[in-house]
């Protein structure tokens, strides 16, 4: 099931999960779904809902906007790794490991619903009973098959598969000056700045609280720069990337080497 990853100067608050039948409301307001108490937020900002194969943010006359991976919106279509600003706060959506969803035909889905009690007519209700009774009957016929048909004794299941190494992304460090030699970037999201809560600190007069964050994604990462100027193998990071093995982050004056290890 997709999720929202609430995320302020780079530190994970909440994590919900999408629904594909309820929408998700974001604002000040106590009755949201996720409620952010920051007056750079309205009483209901955003709106997050399913609309037929895709999840949509909109916009509901928030007072500071909306920005969607710094484009301001009124509405727009989510993709898995889309960055929402609200207020001084981050919303990532996260839609890995999601089942296909298919939307089920269901008897019913156009009948008037009157406070939860659905309303069918005598056409509509013998249908049904057909249905079931035609249901009933396959099982029926079914079973006797099972009883009257001799048992083959099942084939030995073949060994299962030997468990994929799981691959963990690395940040070693190159150059520069820093708390460990390495980092682990194991969470959904890691943040490299002075800020004491950052994964990497960055030590030194005027360093940015946030300079990048990185978004952890199943067995892939993406790099998205906040403050300051960040190169990535001497190119400079003007939005989303994803990084690959043997990528060179330089950030403030650190060097770092992006490593995919098991």
């Amino acid at each position: 099931m997709p999720k929202l990853v609430l995320l302020f100067e780079g530190r994970v608050l909440k994590e919900t999960a999408v629904s594909h039948t309820a929408a998700v409301t974001v604002g000040r307001l106590p009755d949201n779904t996720i409620v952010i108490d920051n007056s750079a937020v309205s009483s209901r900002h955003i709106r997050i809902a399913r609309e037929g194969p895709q999840f949509v943010v909109e916009d509901l006359e928030s007072t500071n906007g909306t920005f969607v991976n710094g484009d301001k919106i009124t509405k727009r279509a989510l993709r898995h790794g889309d960055t929402i600003l609200v207020g001084k706060h981050k919303i990532f959506f996260d839609r890995m490991g999601e089942a296909e969803f298919e939307g089920a035909e269901l008897p019913g889905r156009d009948m008037p619903d009157f406070g939860g009690t659905v309303i069918l007519d005598a056409d509509q209700q013998q249908r049904l009973l057909a249905a079931a009774q035609a249901r009933m009957q396959a099982r029926t016929a079914a079973h006797k098959i099972a009883v009257t048909t001799p048992v083959e004794a099942p084939a030995a299941p073949a060994p299962p598969p030997p468990p994929k190494p799981r691959v963990v992304g690395r940040l070693h460090v190159l150059s520069g000056r820093s708390d460990l030699s390495e980092y682990r970037l194991d969470a959904s999201t890691a943040a490299i700045g002075s800020d004491n809560a950052a994964l990497v600190r960055l030590h030194g007069w005027f360093k940015p609280r946030l300079a990048l964050e990185i978004a952890r994604m199943g067995e892939s990462y993406v790099a998205t720069p906040v403050a300051g100027k960040t190169l990535v193998n001497g190119q400079r990071l003007q939005g989303r990337r994803g990084l690959v093995h043997g990528d060179v982050l330089e950030v403030a004056g650190l060097e770092l080497e992006f490593r995919l290890t098991a």
